[in-house]
């Protein structure tokens, strides 16, 4: 019986000690310096951008703008874009670099307090996916 726990302990410490091993490692960034972003809100568009860190990216299909409950529909004005195979979410395009992302309010009351949440997804290559990730307006 004492084996038993004593191998029990063994495999749970270990694993304990393992699992953050990625978060102490010290050349991943946290999610807002990796993907720094910037939002201007002007009449009825709000502008994104977000300067990406090299060895660094973001899914296209993460990047959702909501103003109150509604998806904003939005457009990929400066990207660049390049298709991988992820072995989580298959194939994938993801963007590099700069991303600026541009969506109309044209049925959104600025007048009226309103939440405007952005959500987006990314990676450090061959290290870390991060959690998905909100912000606030």
């Amino acid at each position: 019986m004492n084996s038993r726990f004593l191998l029990y302990s063994f495999v749970f410490l270990s694993g304990f000690i393992f699992s953050n091993v990625q978060f102490s490692q010290k050349d991943i960034l946290n999610a807002d310096e990796a993907f720094v972003l910037s939002s201007l809100i002007l009449e009825n568009k709000i502008f994104l951008s977000w300067n990406i860190q090299p060895g660094y990216y973001l899914y296209k299909k993460s990047i959702v703008v909501k103003a109150g409950n509604e998806i904003l529909e939005h457009n990929h004005i400066t990207k660049n874009e390049s298709k991988i195979s992820d072995e989580f979410f298959g194939d994938s395009i993801i963007f590099k670099d700069v991303l600026k992302v541009e969506a109309e309010l044209v049925h959104v009351n600025l007048s009226e307090p309103q939440s405007i949440e952005v959500i987006y997804q990314g990676c450090a290559e061959g290290k870390y996916c991060y959690p998905k990730i909100l912000k606030s307006l």
